[in-house]
């Protein structure tokens, strides 16, 4: 099977990381498959791996043109001709603004390619206005052959905001283990970060962004280190909001900022509690690869989170906007570390059953082939 995932550009993010890990294991297995990237992305910011058949086309997402006619011409032309020379069965688009560059695609050529999405979160939330739900709802979306939700609550999301009947599938997101091979152990990963086996370590593991809320996270640690002077704040991650932490992330004597890492290892490794405080989640890919070392969350009740975690089996949910809430399950997790160890071994026990990165990938072959056949018909 050939197919091409088009995709917004080839930072390291978790759903550009799903994505290219899904191409990896599709190559594997005997198909052809090629990934485009519409935009450069930052210079300086770490990329997904590239094989020489991938392309990153030279444009900006700032341009003008993406506000009218909503496409750049150039990019258009640019992936068109790729299309064109591909041929591929099926054009996988992975979120955001590649299913209105995909609906063009789809529109303005005679195409023999099925197309179909992922639905990586809540449409709800990033697309509430009226005007852009309409453009989506009565244009971009019925281009679609078909659509995968990285969980039951992004899938029925999407379906109710824009009426979507055409074929679906739930394919929960997962990530490659064996990224994870020469992970250090628990002592050897904080020896190497320059902590203590006493320290009581909490870990904010994602973007400085409007919807992970980072502020959320330091405020749980202005209140936990008044009680728990062995607390250690680990932050991963960069993004447009840090600027505006820095000075404070310095300041906390708490707080331990690492910007952002490719290998993510040590700090899961070391960690005691994963915490969770985004407004919006398709499936956290962050609380498999934590629970893949033994570490149990606190996460707010957030798009397929409940998908992935049982609540008071291998971690804890926040049902309301409360810090206190929050504060009161870790102090909890700290205060009986019998209890902590069981639901990190829990949550591993969920994760190594049902987030297999190998069946996912099967998993979308069969989908694929599924809705190529219904195309034909």
């Amino acid at each position: 099977m050939k197919i091409l995932i088009l995709d917004t550009s080839p930072i390291r993010r978790g759903a550009q990381v799903f994505a290219a890990d899904l191409g990896v294991r599709w190559r594997e297995m005997g198909n052809d498959v090629r990934k485009a990237y519409m935009y450069e992305g930052e210079r300086n910011a770490k990329r997904v791996p590239l094989f020489s058949e991938d392309r990153v086309m030279p444009f900006s997402p700032h341009s003008f043109f993406e506000k009218f006619p909503t496409v750049q011409p150039g990019l258009l032309r640019q992936l068109r001709k790729m299309v064109n020379e591909f041929q591929p069965d099926v054009l996988l688009l992975n979120g955001s603004r590649t299913l209105k560059y995909g609906a063009f695609l789809k529109r303005s050529d005679k195409t023999d390619f099925v197309m179909i999405s992922r639905i990586i979160d809540n449409p709800e939330y990033w697309n509430p206005k009226s005007i852009i739900k309409s453009y989506y709802k009565n244009w971009v979306i019925p281009a679609l052959d078909g659509a995968v939700g990285v969980s039951e609550a992004s899938l029925a999301a999407m379906k109710r905001h824009y009426g979507f009947t055409k074929p679906t599938g739930v394919i929960h997101r997962c990530f490659d283990e064996r990224k994870f091979i020469d992970a250090p152990v628990k002592i050897a990963a904080r020896k190497q970060l320059g902590l203590e086996e006493e320290d009581e370590i909490i870990l904010f593991l994602g973007s400085f962004s409007a919807q992970k809320r980072p502020d959320r996270f330091l405020e749980i640690v202005h209140h936990l280190s008044k009680s728990r002077p062995r607390l250690k704040a680990l932050m991963v991650g960069d993004g447009e909001l840090f600027p505006g932490y820095q000075k404070q992330l310095e300041e906390h004597p708490s707080i331990r900022h690492f910007g952002y890492q490719i290998d993510v290892s040590p700090f899961l490794a070391a960690a005691d509690i994963l915490v969770l405080t985004s407004d919006t989640e398709g499936l956290p890919g962050v609380v498999l690869e934590a629970a893949y070392f033994g570490v149990p969350t606190v996460s707010a009740l957030v798009g397929g989170i409940e998908e992935c975690l049982q609540d008071g089996e291998s971690g804890f949910l926040v049902y309301e906007d409360h810090i206190n809430q929050f504060c009161e399950k870790i102090d909890h997790l700290f205060e009986y570390p019998e209890k902590r160890k069981l639901m990190g071994t829990r949550a591993k026990e969920i994760v190594s059953k049902k987030f297999v990165l190998q069946r996912a990938s099967e998993q979308f072959i069969d989908f694929f082939t599924t809705v190529i056949k219904k195309s034909r018909q």
